[in-house]
């Protein structure tokens, strides 16, 4: 039975080899074809990430010419700024006196005009232009 044991042993020996050898044939394969794509797409791939990099610098440089910029721009927005509050505050004060203007000034016109309102003369009547009997 050993040999009988032994010859099945084998046969499923050289089975197995048969089985894997085509398993590995094929993976040999795909594994070329993955490095072949790998070796095509590597400098593919280090280009596009030096366009990258390169994007990544003009959008910093044009990002420090924009601070620049607005560093230079800085005393004209608080000079803007302080004219704003300054017509903001003429504002209210415009607004405050334009109100004590409304409620004053009728009475200051009134007594104006009273005080300087000369009394109209009498227009004549008919009594005062009869001729006098002397």
């Amino acid at each position: 039975m050993t040999t009988a044991a032994f010859v099945v042993s084998a046969m499923v020996l050289a089975l197995l080899a048969g089985a894997s050898f085509v398993v590995l044939y094929q993976m040999y394969h795909v594994l070329k074809k993955a490095r072949a794509l790998l070796d095509d797409a590597g400098p593919r791939l280090v280009r596009a990430l030096d366009h990258v990099s390169q994007a990544a610098d003009d959008i910093s440089g044009f990002g420090s010419t924009l601070e620049a910029e607005a560093q230079m721009l800085k005393p004209l927005f608080e000079t803007a700024s302080s004219v704003g509050r300054s017509i903001d505050r003429s504002g209210k004060w415009l607004m405050r006196a334009s109100t004590l203007g409304a409620a004053l000034g009728p009475a200051l016109l009134s007594g104006l005009r009273s005080l300087f309102h000369r009394p109209a003369r009498p227009k004549p009547t008919a009594a005062h232009s009869l001729p006098r009997i002397t």
